[in-house]
Protein backbone atom coordinates (compact mmCIF):
# COMPACT_ATOMS: atom_id res chain seq x y z
CA UNK A 1 0.00 0.00 0.00
CA UNK A 2 1.23 3.34 -1.25
CA UNK A 3 -0.14 7.18 -1.78
CA UNK A 4 -0.47 6.07 -5.08
CA UNK A 5 -2.74 3.49 -4.77
CA UNK A 6 -4.71 5.21 -2.01
CA UNK A 7 -5.72 7.47 -4.59
CA UNK A 8 -6.59 5.59 -7.02
CA UNK A 9 -8.66 3.55 -4.54
CA UNK A 10 -10.46 7.16 -3.29
CA UNK A 11 -11.18 8.05 -7.11
CA UNK A 12 -12.98 5.01 -7.60
CA UNK A 13 -15.43 4.96 -4.74
CA UNK A 14 -15.23 8.62 -3.99
CA UNK A 15 -18.22 9.07 -6.98
CA UNK A 16 -20.54 6.91 -4.46
CA UNK A 17 -19.38 9.05 -1.52
CA UNK A 18 -20.21 12.23 -3.46
CA UNK A 19 -23.67 10.80 -4.01
CA UNK A 20 -24.46 9.90 -0.45
CA UNK A 21 -23.51 12.95 0.64
CA UNK A 22 -26.44 14.47 1.05
CA UNK A 23 -27.47 11.84 3.20
CA UNK A 24 -24.99 11.41 5.67
CA UNK A 25 -25.64 15.23 6.57
CA UNK A 26 -29.12 14.53 7.22
CA UNK A 27 -28.79 11.39 9.22
CA UNK A 28 -25.58 12.95 10.84
CA UNK A 29 -22.91 10.31 10.39
CA UNK A 30 -21.56 8.27 7.25
CA UNK A 31 -23.05 4.98 6.88
CA UNK A 32 -20.97 1.88 7.45
CA UNK A 33 -20.20 0.97 3.91
CA UNK A 34 -18.09 4.45 3.65
CA UNK A 35 -16.43 3.48 6.44
CA UNK A 36 -16.21 0.07 4.98
CA UNK A 37 -14.31 1.19 1.64
CA UNK A 38 -11.51 2.86 3.69
CA UNK A 39 -10.45 -0.12 5.92
CA UNK A 40 -10.77 -1.85 2.42
CA UNK A 41 -8.41 0.53 0.40
CA UNK A 42 -6.37 1.10 3.94
CA UNK A 43 -6.73 4.80 3.03
CA UNK A 44 -6.11 5.29 6.98
CA UNK A 45 -3.32 3.48 7.28
CA UNK A 46 -0.64 5.93 5.78
CA UNK A 47 0.18 6.56 8.85
CA UNK A 48 0.11 2.89 11.12
CA UNK A 49 3.80 1.62 11.23
CA UNK A 50 4.66 -0.98 8.45
CA UNK A 51 4.80 -3.81 11.26
CA UNK A 52 1.16 -4.08 11.39
CA UNK A 53 0.51 -3.72 7.78
CA UNK A 54 0.43 0.17 7.19
CA UNK A 55 2.54 2.60 5.21
CA UNK A 56 4.14 4.37 7.63
CA UNK A 57 4.53 7.01 5.46
CA UNK A 58 4.71 10.83 5.88
CA UNK A 59 2.42 13.37 7.09
CA UNK A 60 2.79 14.79 3.61
CA UNK A 61 1.34 11.96 2.29
CA UNK A 62 -1.48 11.89 4.70
CA UNK A 63 -2.26 15.59 3.66
CA UNK A 64 -2.69 14.42 -0.08
CA UNK A 65 -4.63 11.30 0.42
CA UNK A 66 -7.14 13.30 2.74
CA UNK A 67 -7.61 16.27 -0.04
CA UNK A 68 -8.70 13.60 -2.35
CA UNK A 69 -11.01 12.36 -0.28
CA UNK A 70 -12.40 15.85 0.36
CA UNK A 71 -13.34 16.41 -3.04
CA UNK A 72 -16.51 14.18 -3.26
CA UNK A 73 -17.35 14.09 0.89
CA UNK A 74 -15.73 16.47 3.52
CA UNK A 75 -17.43 14.44 6.10
CA UNK A 76 -15.97 11.74 5.05
CA UNK A 77 -12.82 13.03 3.91
CA UNK A 78 -12.51 14.97 7.84
CA UNK A 79 -13.32 11.22 9.40
CA UNK A 80 -10.67 9.79 7.46
CA UNK A 81 -8.47 12.74 8.35
CA UNK A 82 -8.48 11.64 12.51
CA UNK A 83 -8.80 8.10 11.99
CA UNK A 84 -5.14 8.54 10.40
CA UNK A 85 -4.51 10.88 12.74
CA UNK A 86 -5.48 8.64 15.63
CA UNK A 87 -2.74 5.79 14.17
CA UNK A 88 -0.83 7.96 14.16
CA UNK A 89 -1.38 8.92 17.76
CA UNK A 90 -1.61 5.31 18.51
CA UNK A 91 1.85 3.82 17.42
CA UNK A 92 3.39 5.90 20.13
CA UNK A 93 1.62 3.71 22.54
CA UNK A 94 3.72 0.63 24.22
CA UNK A 95 3.57 -2.68 22.11
CA UNK A 96 1.39 -4.27 24.10
CA UNK A 97 -1.25 -1.14 23.64
CA UNK A 98 -0.65 -0.94 20.30
CA UNK A 99 -1.40 -4.88 20.12
CA UNK A 100 -4.53 -4.43 21.83
CA UNK A 101 -6.34 -2.24 19.43
CA UNK A 102 -4.36 -3.78 16.44
CA UNK A 103 -5.13 -6.76 16.56
CA UNK A 104 -7.14 -6.57 13.86
CA UNK A 105 -4.67 -3.74 12.10
CA UNK A 106 -7.68 -2.23 9.76
CA UNK A 107 -9.16 -1.33 12.97
CA UNK A 108 -10.70 2.74 13.19
CA UNK A 109 -9.78 4.40 15.86
CA UNK A 110 -12.02 7.96 17.24
CA UNK A 111 -11.23 9.75 19.82
CA UNK A 112 -12.14 13.01 21.81
CA UNK A 113 -8.49 13.33 23.14
CA UNK A 114 -8.59 17.70 24.36
CA UNK A 115 -8.11 17.03 27.94
CA UNK A 116 -10.89 18.77 29.68
CA UNK A 117 -11.26 16.20 32.57
CA UNK A 118 -9.15 15.04 35.76
CA UNK A 119 -8.30 11.05 35.79
CA UNK A 120 -7.06 9.19 38.51
CA UNK A 121 -4.22 7.02 38.34
CA UNK A 122 -4.54 3.60 40.48
CA UNK A 123 -1.13 2.24 40.51
CA UNK A 124 0.61 2.35 36.86
CA UNK A 125 -3.65 2.53 36.02
CA UNK A 126 -5.69 5.18 34.89
CA UNK A 127 -9.33 5.35 36.05
CA UNK A 128 -11.32 7.48 33.63
CA UNK A 129 -14.85 8.67 33.77
CA UNK A 130 -17.19 11.79 32.14
CA UNK A 131 -18.38 13.18 29.17
CA UNK A 132 -15.96 13.72 26.10
CA UNK A 133 -16.65 15.95 22.94
CA UNK A 134 -16.94 15.80 19.14
CA UNK A 135 -15.73 12.08 18.46
CA UNK A 136 -15.52 12.32 14.51
CA UNK A 137 -16.61 9.00 13.09
CA UNK A 138 -16.98 7.32 16.58
CA UNK A 139 -20.23 5.37 15.40
CA UNK A 140 -17.75 3.17 13.08
CA UNK A 141 -14.73 2.73 15.33
CA UNK A 142 -14.34 -0.47 17.44
CA UNK A 143 -11.59 1.57 19.99
CA UNK A 144 -11.99 5.01 21.09
CA UNK A 145 -9.67 7.18 22.95
CA UNK A 146 -10.63 10.24 25.78
CA UNK A 147 -8.10 12.60 26.85
CA UNK A 148 -7.53 14.01 30.34
CA UNK A 149 -5.34 14.77 32.93
CA UNK A 150 -3.54 13.31 35.42
CA UNK A 151 -3.46 15.32 38.67
CA UNK A 152 -0.46 16.73 40.68
CA UNK A 153 1.57 20.13 40.87
CA UNK A 154 1.78 20.28 36.18
CA UNK A 155 -1.74 18.11 35.38
CA UNK A 156 -0.03 16.38 32.92
CA UNK A 157 -2.58 15.09 30.04
CA UNK A 158 -3.12 11.39 29.04
CA UNK A 159 -5.23 9.38 26.15
CA UNK A 160 -6.64 6.61 27.30
CA UNK A 161 -7.37 3.81 24.40
CA UNK A 162 -11.27 2.03 25.46
CA UNK A 163 -12.89 -1.13 23.48
CA UNK A 164 -16.45 1.16 22.35
CA UNK A 165 -18.19 -1.54 23.93
CA UNK A 166 -16.90 -0.02 26.89
CA UNK A 167 -18.24 3.51 26.13
CA UNK A 168 -21.65 5.25 25.58
CA UNK A 169 -22.26 7.12 22.49
CA UNK A 170 -24.89 10.20 22.43
CA UNK A 171 -26.34 10.21 19.29
CA UNK A 172 -28.28 13.03 20.29
CA UNK A 173 -25.57 15.34 21.15
CA UNK A 174 -24.41 16.14 17.84
CA UNK A 175 -26.91 18.53 16.18
CA UNK A 176 -25.03 21.25 14.50
CA UNK A 177 -24.74 23.07 11.23
CA UNK A 178 -21.74 22.01 9.71
CA UNK A 179 -19.66 18.86 9.20
CA UNK A 180 -22.75 17.12 10.76
CA UNK A 181 -22.28 13.97 8.24
CA UNK A 182 -18.80 13.27 10.81
CA UNK A 183 -21.11 12.43 13.35
CA UNK A 184 -18.72 13.94 16.05
CA UNK A 185 -20.76 13.13 18.96
CA UNK A 186 -20.12 13.14 22.36
CA UNK A 187 -18.56 9.90 23.63
CA UNK A 188 -19.85 9.35 27.42
CA UNK A 189 -17.94 6.99 30.51
CA UNK A 190 -20.99 6.97 33.36
CA UNK A 191 -19.23 4.72 35.24
CA UNK A 192 -15.63 4.18 36.30
CA UNK A 193 -13.63 2.33 34.07
CA UNK A 194 -9.66 1.21 34.42
CA UNK A 195 -7.83 1.50 31.68
CA UNK A 196 -4.51 -0.54 32.09
CA UNK A 197 -0.97 1.48 31.77
CA UNK A 198 -0.29 0.26 28.57
CA UNK A 199 -3.01 1.46 26.55
CA UNK A 200 -2.17 4.69 28.26
CA UNK A 201 -0.71 7.50 26.21
CA UNK A 202 1.65 9.85 28.17
CA UNK A 203 1.75 12.99 25.52
CA UNK A 204 4.50 14.55 27.67
CA UNK A 205 6.33 11.87 26.79
CA UNK A 206 5.37 12.08 22.80
CA UNK A 207 5.96 15.80 22.95
CA UNK A 208 9.81 15.14 24.08
CA UNK A 209 10.15 11.95 22.25
CA UNK A 210 10.33 9.57 24.44
CA UNK A 211 7.15 7.63 24.02
CA UNK A 212 7.23 3.39 23.92
CA UNK A 213 6.54 3.92 20.42
CA UNK A 214 9.49 6.60 18.90
CA UNK A 215 11.92 4.81 21.13
CA UNK A 216 10.81 1.95 19.19
CA UNK A 217 10.21 3.28 15.95
CA UNK A 218 12.65 6.15 16.09
CA UNK A 219 11.89 8.77 13.19
CA UNK A 220 11.16 10.76 11.11
CA UNK A 221 7.54 10.03 11.03
CA UNK A 222 6.64 9.61 14.67
CA UNK A 223 8.76 11.84 16.25
CA UNK A 224 7.31 15.01 14.29
CA UNK A 225 6.22 17.59 17.01
CA UNK A 226 2.80 16.40 18.37
CA UNK A 227 0.74 19.34 18.99
CA UNK A 228 1.59 20.52 15.15
CA UNK A 229 0.85 17.19 13.93
CA UNK A 230 -2.71 17.04 15.20
CA UNK A 231 -3.14 20.66 13.98
CA UNK A 232 -1.92 20.42 10.55
CA UNK A 233 -3.61 16.69 9.52
CA UNK A 234 -7.32 18.63 9.81
CA UNK A 235 -6.75 20.81 7.27
CA UNK A 236 -6.41 18.84 4.53
CA UNK A 237 -10.40 18.04 3.71
CA UNK A 238 -10.73 21.78 3.55
CA UNK A 239 -8.74 21.40 0.00
CA UNK A 240 -10.94 19.24 -1.46
CA UNK A 241 -13.74 20.70 -0.06
CA UNK A 242 -12.97 23.95 -2.18
CA UNK A 243 -12.14 22.61 -5.09
CA UNK A 244 -15.83 20.53 -5.16
CA UNK A 245 -17.04 24.23 -4.66
CA UNK A 246 -15.61 25.20 -7.78
CA UNK A 247 -17.09 22.25 -9.63
CA UNK A 248 -20.18 22.68 -8.41
CA UNK A 249 -20.14 26.42 -8.70
CA UNK A 250 -18.89 25.66 -12.69
CA UNK A 251 -21.95 22.88 -13.16
CA UNK A 252 -24.61 25.36 -12.10
CA UNK A 253 -23.71 28.40 -14.30
CA UNK A 254 -25.86 27.39 -17.04
CA UNK A 255 -28.65 27.15 -14.99
CA UNK A 256 -28.19 30.02 -12.63
CA UNK A 257 -30.54 32.57 -14.35
CA UNK A 258 -29.03 36.30 -13.53
CA UNK A 259 -32.56 38.50 -13.77
CA UNK A 260 -30.18 41.73 -13.59
CA UNK A 261 -28.22 40.42 -16.25
CA UNK A 262 -30.99 38.61 -17.92
CA UNK A 263 -28.73 36.06 -18.90
CA UNK A 264 -27.58 32.82 -17.38
CA UNK A 265 -24.09 33.07 -15.51
CA UNK A 266 -21.76 31.85 -17.98
CA UNK A 267 -22.32 34.93 -19.45
CA UNK A 268 -21.58 37.36 -16.97
CA UNK A 269 -18.12 38.82 -16.38
CA UNK A 270 -17.90 38.79 -12.55
CA UNK A 271 -18.61 35.30 -12.22
CA UNK A 272 -15.42 34.56 -14.53
CA UNK A 273 -13.78 36.88 -12.01
CA UNK A 274 -15.03 34.99 -9.23
CA UNK A 275 -13.78 31.94 -10.46
CA UNK A 276 -10.29 33.20 -11.21
CA UNK A 277 -9.49 34.76 -7.71
CA UNK A 278 -10.54 31.44 -5.64
CA UNK A 279 -9.24 28.97 -7.96
CA UNK A 280 -5.89 31.03 -7.65
CA UNK A 281 -6.25 31.03 -4.07
CA UNK A 282 -7.10 27.70 -4.12
CA UNK A 283 -4.14 26.41 -5.24
CA UNK A 284 -2.16 28.93 -3.00
CA UNK A 285 -3.00 27.50 -0.54
CA UNK A 286 -2.70 24.26 -1.00
CA UNK A 287 0.71 24.72 -2.10
CA UNK A 288 1.38 26.46 0.75
CA UNK A 289 0.02 23.22 3.12
CA UNK A 290 1.32 20.79 1.21
CA UNK A 291 4.76 22.68 1.72
CA UNK A 292 3.79 22.97 5.59
CA UNK A 293 3.47 18.71 5.85
CA UNK A 294 7.01 18.36 3.87
CA UNK A 295 8.32 20.84 6.24
CA UNK A 296 6.81 19.23 9.74
CA UNK A 297 8.28 15.79 8.02
CA UNK A 298 11.21 17.42 7.85
CA UNK A 299 11.07 18.79 11.65
CA UNK A 300 10.58 14.85 12.65
CA UNK A 301 14.14 14.17 11.29
CA UNK A 302 15.70 17.02 12.52
CA UNK A 303 17.96 16.41 16.31
CA UNK A 304 16.02 19.28 17.37
CA UNK A 305 12.90 20.91 16.62
CA UNK A 306 13.05 24.52 15.85
CA UNK A 307 10.75 26.49 17.31
CA UNK A 308 10.02 29.55 14.93
CA UNK A 309 10.35 26.61 12.07
CA UNK A 310 7.21 24.64 14.23
CA UNK A 311 5.32 27.93 14.43
CA UNK A 312 5.23 29.09 11.02
CA UNK A 313 3.71 25.05 9.96
CA UNK A 314 0.99 26.04 12.78
CA UNK A 315 0.43 30.11 10.61
CA UNK A 316 0.39 28.28 7.67
CA UNK A 317 -2.74 25.68 8.50
CA UNK A 318 -4.60 28.28 9.49
CA UNK A 319 -3.72 31.07 6.51
CA UNK A 320 -4.54 28.18 4.07
CA UNK A 321 -7.98 27.00 6.08
CA UNK A 322 -8.98 30.75 5.94
CA UNK A 323 -7.72 31.11 2.13
CA UNK A 324 -9.65 27.89 1.31
CA UNK A 325 -12.43 29.69 3.10
CA UNK A 326 -12.60 32.93 1.31
CA UNK A 327 -12.86 30.98 -1.91
CA UNK A 328 -15.74 29.44 -0.90
CA UNK A 329 -17.45 32.03 0.62
CA UNK A 330 -16.70 34.18 -2.78
CA UNK A 331 -18.40 31.64 -4.67
CA UNK A 332 -21.55 30.60 -2.64
CA UNK A 333 -22.01 34.56 -2.42
CA UNK A 334 -22.61 34.87 -6.05
CA UNK A 335 -24.45 31.47 -6.51
CA UNK A 336 -28.15 32.73 -5.66
CA UNK A 337 -30.70 32.45 -3.47
CA UNK A 338 -31.30 28.41 -5.02
CA UNK A 339 -28.14 27.56 -3.54
CA UNK A 340 -29.13 27.80 -0.18
CA UNK A 341 -31.84 24.99 -1.12
CA UNK A 342 -31.04 21.53 1.06
CA UNK A 343 -30.77 19.44 -1.70
CA UNK A 344 -28.37 22.31 -3.49
CA UNK A 345 -24.23 20.92 -2.74
CA UNK A 346 -23.08 24.31 -2.68
CA UNK A 347 -24.58 25.36 0.57
CA UNK A 348 -23.59 22.05 2.38
CA UNK A 349 -19.84 22.57 1.11
CA UNK A 350 -19.81 26.28 2.34
CA UNK A 351 -21.45 25.32 5.58
CA UNK A 352 -18.83 22.68 6.39
CA UNK A 353 -15.76 24.42 4.98
CA UNK A 354 -16.68 27.48 7.17
CA UNK A 355 -17.14 24.68 10.12
CA UNK A 356 -13.82 23.63 9.53
CA UNK A 357 -12.80 27.01 9.87
CA UNK A 358 -14.13 27.38 13.19
CA UNK A 359 -12.71 24.79 14.56
CA UNK A 360 -10.30 25.57 17.60
CA UNK A 361 -7.14 24.83 16.22
CA UNK A 362 -7.50 25.62 12.16
CA UNK A 363 -9.16 29.37 12.91
CA UNK A 364 -6.50 31.82 12.02
CA UNK A 365 -6.42 33.67 15.19
CA UNK A 366 -5.28 30.86 17.07
CA UNK A 367 -2.57 30.41 14.43
CA UNK A 368 -1.19 34.48 14.19
CA UNK A 369 -0.62 33.86 18.04
CA UNK A 370 1.33 30.77 18.02
CA UNK A 371 3.30 32.76 15.49
CA UNK A 372 3.41 35.74 17.26
CA UNK A 373 4.58 34.15 20.44
CA UNK A 374 7.62 32.05 18.71
CA UNK A 375 8.57 35.20 16.65
CA UNK A 376 8.73 37.50 19.67
CA UNK A 377 10.56 34.83 21.53
CA UNK A 378 12.98 34.54 18.41
CA UNK A 379 13.96 38.00 18.71
CA UNK A 380 14.19 38.49 22.08
CA UNK A 381 16.98 35.33 21.60
CA UNK A 382 19.13 37.27 18.79
CA UNK A 383 19.01 40.20 21.60
CA UNK A 384 20.51 38.52 24.31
Amino acid sequence: MNLDEVIEGLHSVGPSWEKKAATADEVGHIDAETANDIRTMGAARLLQPSDFGGAQSSIEDHMRAVAVAGEYCMATSWCLAVWSAHNWMIAHMSAEGRQDIWDDPTNLVSASIVPKTTFREQGDDVVVSGRFGFGSGCDHAPWLSVGGFLPGDQPSPVICALPAEEVIIDHKSWDVIGLRGTGSKDLVIAEEVVVPAHRVLRVAESATRRSPGQLQYGGPLYTCPWRTTAILVLAAPVIGAAKAAVRRFQERMDSHFLVALGDNQRNDPAAGYRLAESTAEILAAELLLFDAAARLDRLGGAAEVDSLLNASIVRDCGWGVRALAAAVDRLYEASGANAMRPDEPMQRLWRDVNAARSHAVLNWDHAANIYGKASFGSFRRLEE
